[in-house]
């Protein structure tokens, strides 16, 4: 199976270091394992380095810790852990535990390429996990398979596979991997959809799976259209100083927004929420 596209293979043969966020599950380690397969390939093994990220919020982490290093080294390849304490306040657990990890992603070198393991599961269940917190049309575009944040690739090379095409594969492969036992605690709001929800459509609507990754491909290309509109309108609105005041007044309501949130968002700033945009629509428009 080919885990990699074409523009994904160039960009990790351009590559001086790539990065697998590896947590020792089933996914991070098929994520892991193929991408030392492709480097070992071309002559590249020695560019790749494995991160854990110890959150210290489970009785097992220490042991999940040594498990990821001892795989590493069985199989030869950089280990790095770090240790992070996770900060909830104005967010949930498992938002804060995704920030601390971009944090130190982040801190790679600039032109790194960082894998992640999120399959095509996962990306159902991002989108489901949105429509219920009330989405736009960029949140019905899911996780990106690959973005470029600050000088740095992102990639997603599994996010075509399904969780239990992972699973075969690595058995198949004969692949050491641990069990969260966290991932089948209903407290959290993603596996309350991943065990009770997502299963009972799937139970009517058997083509779930193909259907939302469809959907994620023609909202992208929407969502790029609707930005490129946007972009246009922030060259025409923007000085040295930024987006002006003056030209932003010109808009109505709803389309000065959409311009803020994006120009924020190119400026890598946290965007908005909806009851922060009326804030910042009464205080200056």
């Amino acid at each position: 199976m080919s885990f990699f596209n074409k523009s994904e293979e160039l960009i990790l043969l351009n590559a001086k270091s790539v990065v697998v966020g590896f947590s020792g599950g089933v996914d991070s380690t098929l994520a892991l394992n193929a991408t030392m397969q492709f480097l070992e390939k071309h002559n590249k093994k020695s560019c790749l380095t494995a991160i854990h990220v110890n959150h210290q919020t489970q009785s097992s982490s220490a042991t999940w810790q040594k498990h990821c290093e001892s795989f590493c080294n069985a199989h030869k390849i950089n280990f790095l852990c770090k240790t992070v304490e996770i900060n909830e306040t104005g967010q949930g657990y498992e938002a804060a535990a995704r920030s601390a990890r971009l944090e130190i992603f982040n801190s790679f070198d600039e032109g790194s390429v960082i894998i992640l393991g999120h399959h095509l599961d996962d990306q159902v269940e991002t989108v489901f996990f949105r429509v219920l917190r009330g989405t736009g049309l960029k949140g019905l575009t899911g996780m990106q398979r690959y973005i470029k944040i600050k000088d740095k690739h992102f990639m997603r090379p599994l996010l075509h596979v399904t969780k239990e095409e992972i699973i075969e594969h690595v058995n198949d492969q004969k692949l050491s991997f641990i069990e969260d036992d966290s991932n089948t605690d209903n407290v959290y709001s993603r596996n309350f959809l991943r065990k009770e929800i997502i299963p009972r459509i799937k139970d009517k609507w058997h083509s779930i799976n193909e259907n939302v990754s469809k959907m994620t491909e023609i909202t992208k290309d929407q969502n790029s259209l609707y930005e490129q509109y946007l972009k246009d309108k922030i060259d025409d609105l923007k000085d040295d100083a930024g987006l002006t005041i003056e030209g932003l007044k010109k808009l109505d309501t709803f389309e000065r927004s959409e311009v803020i949130r994006l120009w924020l968002d190119m400026e890598l700033v946290t965007t908005p929420n909806h009851s922060q945009m009326k804030e910042i629509e009464k205080s200056f428009f």
